[in-house]
């Protein structure tokens, strides 16, 4: 046979492969595309359609690459399944750092929303597995990298809830807590956001007090009791401002009662309330 003579495998797939370790993509795409046509039922179907997104993959179109993956994650099993979820992480990698979707074979779009999505497919698929922690903090990274703090902070949580004993514990609990006090818009606005900061940190303080002392969370708790009084400070001068002494000096008393060594603290003396 041609193929024996020229020292390579017989078998169109095993042809395939050995193409495309030489990064002849294109010579492996044709092999895989003429074998899958004739061989739908043969058991090393899902297989070809693997090497086929891989070599997709390594022409850069990730999107036809995925259509192969999506297929062998959805219909096999063993090796091919947690081969193809992971080809699936890498496309949403390449995607998630600019890489863009081809579309009618010319026109390039971004594919961020696609790449959340097959990272949700691949804990959808692969729940409790280092694959799947993978997925989750690949998506929460990646709201933390843009500053979608309200998004990080949910994602964070959840990496840590589903994996309280996981390779990211210590940073998804940190950057949840950093994430939360990035939320808080300022004193004019709700000061939830520093009291699930607070708690977090504190988490962090408790489960792991060396890598807390490295990340100054000592000194982030009292930013964020500055902040708090800060907030109450706003709070008793409007109701000055409005002419409603009695809700002001509430206020005033509470900076005093809760936040004693705080920069609002001074303030609230100076009004004559201790």
């Amino acid at each position: 046979a041609p193929a024996e003579k020229e020292g390579l495998p017989e078998d169109a797939v095993d042809q395939a492969r050995a193409s495309l370790a030489q990064h002849k993509a294109a010579k492996a795409r044709a092999l895989l595309q003429r074998w899958t046509k004739a061989n739908a039922e043969d058991e090393r179907y899902y297989e070809a359609l693997l090497l086929l997104g891989d070599t997709y993959f390594e022409s850069r179109d990730f999107w036809k690459a995925q259509t192969q993956y999506e297929q062998v994650a959805e219909n096999a099993s063993g090796e091919l399944f947690e081969q193809a979820n992971r080809r699936t992480v890498d496309v949403a990698r390449a995607f998630l750092s600019g890489q863009r979707r081809i579309v009618w074979g010319f026109l390039r779009l971004p594919a961020y929303a696609e790449a959340l999505e097959l990272l949700d497919k691949v804990w959808e698929r692969a729940p409790g597995t280092r694959l799947g922690e993978l997925a989750l903090k690949i998506k929460a990274d990646y709201y933390y990298n843009n500053g979608d703090v309200d998004l990080a902070e949910t994602e964070y949580a959840n990496l840590v809830q589903q994996y309280p004993s996981g390779r990211y514990l210590q940073i998804g609990m940190m950057r949840s807590a950093e994430a939360a006090e990035a939320a808080f818009p300022g004193i004019k606005f709700d000061d939830q956001p520093l009291l699930e900061a607070d708690e977090r940190y504190r988490q962090v303080l408790a489960a792991f007090p060396s890598y807390a002392d490295r990340e100054k969370i000592p000194e982030r708790l009292e930013g964020i009791r500055e902040q708090r009084a800060e907030k109450d400070l706003y709070v008793a001068r409007w109701y000055e401002k409005t002419r409603q002494p009695s809700a002001a000096e509430f206020y005033y008393r509470e900076i005093l009662k809760s936040y004693p060594d705080t920069i609002a603290a001074h303030e609230a003396r100076t009004r004559g309330t201790d």
